[in-house]
């Protein structure tokens, strides 16, 4: 198919080659509408992208290119700006949009607020760790919160809860020096006392206590002091063979403990019935 020239065009019904401007086919009599307008076909070309043609030295070769440019660039052969203009012919600037601008405040206080996040991190995940691995880990208002460190706080409550409460006639020396090894002082000197009341008529009527501590609770707890509730059954028989005597009760005791360097110690004792 021959090239077609700057002011031509095919035919849509006959596929023939027409004039650009032309309103009906010269060859099927067909109405068409013109790419142009006439007396406009002077002055614009037909295709609205401008070509551009350069040939080698033997001219037997020829490269064409296409690039779009306006009607005064293809006139003046200069450069077309990419700046685009008003009817004023001034530039017309682009707005970008930006982001907010951050004060020195704002910054400051994204900072604070990163660094109290790491902070309170590291203090849970600390925490954490102590409590997990069974370390005495406490709040910062004091109180226990390590699961190994309150499970042994209530081991101990319950201990010595039955050991102080529990003694026979038989080896009632024996049992009184156990239990006052883990007392404080203070209830030291009070369960001597009670104990001394209590001797000649644990003697004489071959008393045996035994009390078996069934459940506990932690009341209150820090690294050095704590508050449990202990419920306890208590066995109390008198005498021997067929003319003993036995009964059972249950009491519900406050044992309060404290602890130094070491292992904690019964500091108080209060029974609810």
């Amino acid at each position: 198919m021959p090239r077609l020239k700057r002011d031509e065009r095919v035919c849509p019904f006959c596929a023939e080659t027409i004039k650009a401007s032309a309103i009906r086919c010269r060859f099927c009599q067909s109405d068409v509408t013109p790419v142009v307008e006439p007396e406009a076909e002077a002055q614009a070309p037909a295709n609205p992208f401008a070509r551009y043609r350069s040939r080698s030295r033997s001219g037997s070769a020829v490269e064409e290119s296409v690039e779009p440019v306006s009607e005064e660039s293809e006139e003046s052969d200069e450069p077309v700006s990419d700046q685009v203009t008003d009817e004023s012919d001034e530039p017309v600037a682009e707005t970008v949009p930006t982001a907010p601008r951050r004060t020195p405040a704002f910054r400051r206080l994204t900072l604070v607020l990163a660094v109290l996040v790491a902070l309170a991190a590291a203090g849970v995940g600390t925490m954490w760790w102590r409590a997990e691995h069974g370390s005495a880990a406490s709040t910062p208002s004091g109180t226990l919160v390590g699961e190994d460190a309150r499970t042994e706080v209530l081991i101990a409550a319950a201990d010595l809860a039955q050991r102080t409460l529990s003694y026979d006639y038989r080896t009632l020396a024996n049992d009184m020096e156990v239990a006052r090894a883990r007392m404080t002082p203070r209830f030291r000197k009070e369960y001597d006392t009670t104990m001394a009341q209590v001797r000649a008529n644990t003697t004489k009527n071959q008393i045996v206590l035994q009390a078996v501590a069934v459940s506990s609770a932690i009341i209150s707890a820090t690294e050095h002091k704590a508050k449990v509730l202990v419920f306890l059954n208590q066995t109390t028989t008198a005498g021997t063979g067929k003319k003993a005597n036995q009964q059972m009760s249950r009491n519900s005791l406050v044992i309060t403990l404290t602890r130094g360097d070491g292992d904690w110690d019964i500091s108080k004792l209060t029974a609810l019935g």
